[in-house]
């Protein structure tokens, strides 16, 4: 049985099971405003460079969900259901710092191995069983170039600074440990500034 979960702009997101197991059923929806033909294609395209990513994230070290099956058809994909914590919750529960550095340290392994998750937020960070698991790569891609690196960490300052305002060091936290951990950590963050500034004046 199927039961509604989350619904976003790009796809939604059903709460079934899968061989007894609790799964979720990420499904994309057609985009009227686009020709039928094109958005098929977006659409397959997408799905299969999501599940890749998953995939490739998984290897690199990154919790991820298990994929149970990919329906091009469909242009879906059944996936482990992960219990836990949104990061966006458990880091008004308490230990923030640790939080925080663990997931700029899981960044870096990401962009390490050339994945960019593209909606780097702390509702798309699950606390499962002590550790950090990623999920949403629906607007991921594959890129080694310092810019998109960039681009993916200021995602993640604009909405950390505008939902976790009360964590006054939490981006000092977070650049801190990236930058440690990250092979051109120090190049990447030093893109921000200049990325910042485009997009203020453009």
């Amino acid at each position: 049985m199927m039961q509604p979960y989350r619904k976003g702009a790009e796809a939604s997101l059903k709460k079934t099971d899968y061989l007894g197991k609790p799964a979720l059923l990420k499904e994309r929806a057609p985009k009227k405003y686009r020709h039928q033909s094109l958005d098929e294609r977006i659409r397959k395209e997408r799905t299969s460079l999501e599940a890749r990513l998953i995939s490739r994230a998984k290897k690199a070290g990154i919790r991820t969900p298990v994929i149970y099956a990919i329906d091009k058809e469909r242009t879906s994909i059944t996936m482990e259901f992960i219990e836990g914590t949104r990061m966006k919750d458990a880091l008004n529960e308490g230990n923030a710092k640790e939080i925080i550095a663990g997931f700029a340290n899981s960044v870096a392994l990401l962009h390490n191995a050339s994945i960019i998750h593209g909606d780097l937020t702390t509702s798309n960070v699950i606390i499962h069983n002590k550790g950090l698991a990623f999920v949403d790569f629906g607007l991921g891609y594959i890129s080694g170039k310092a810019d998109d690196k960039a681009t993916d960490i200021l995602v993640f300052k604009k909405t950390f600074q505008a939902t976790h305002f009360s964590i006054s060091n939490g981006w000092e936290i977070f650049s801190g440990a990236y930058m440690k951990a990250a092979g051109n950590g120090r190049e990447i963050l030093a893109k921000i500034p200049q990325i910042e500034a485009k997009t203020r004046y453009s």
